[in-house]
Parts: C-alpha cells; structure tokens; sequence
C-alpha cells in the first residue's frame, strides 16, 4: 500500500477526521448565511462554501467523534436549506 493510497483510505474512512474543524466550520458558517446577505452574493461566497465544508469534514470525521460529526453535518445542511429557502423568496418574491 503507498503512502498515497493510505493518506485516502484514512480520508474515507475517518480515522484522521477533524470533528472539532468541522464544528468551526458549522458555527462560522452561521453568521455567513444570515449576516452576510448585506454583502454582494454574501450568503453564496461566505456561507455555502462554508457550510459545503462542514459537510465534507464531518462526513470524513463521523468515526473519531460522532455527535461532533453529526452536529457539523446538521449544521451544514440547515445552512444550506436557509440559503435555498431565501434564493426562492427572492427570486419568486
């Protein structure tokens, strides 16, 4: 197995998973879907990103803390239907 091989399959399986980034991630992600929409497109370059990457580290990181992990994952989701719920108000409103 290559060093390549297994940095990706600990990826995959999250045994080198980040709960607490992810958590940051979800948290910061917050104030970037509901502060930001002041800013030009702020909720589509701050929040969403964000949210996208609390998703992706808490899916990595469900092995090494599970409610962290599935918090950051809840989080990133809500931020995400909060962004879509708006997009539709103004684009139907």
């Amino acid at each position: 197995m290559s060093a390549t091989t297994s940095v990706a399959s600990a990826a995959i399986t999250g045994r080198r998973g980040r709960p607490g980034l992810a958590l940051l991630l979800g948290l910061l992600g917050i104030p970037g879907v509901t502060l930001a929409w002041d800013l030009p497109l702020g909720g589509y370059w701050i929040g969403l990103p964000l949210a996208v990457a609390a998703i992706v580290v808490g899916a990595g990181a469900r092995g090494a803390s599970p409610r962290r992990a599935w918090a950051a994952i809840a989080l990133g989701a809500l931020e995400i239907l909060f962004t879509v719920s708006w997009l539709m108000v103004a684009l139907l409103g």
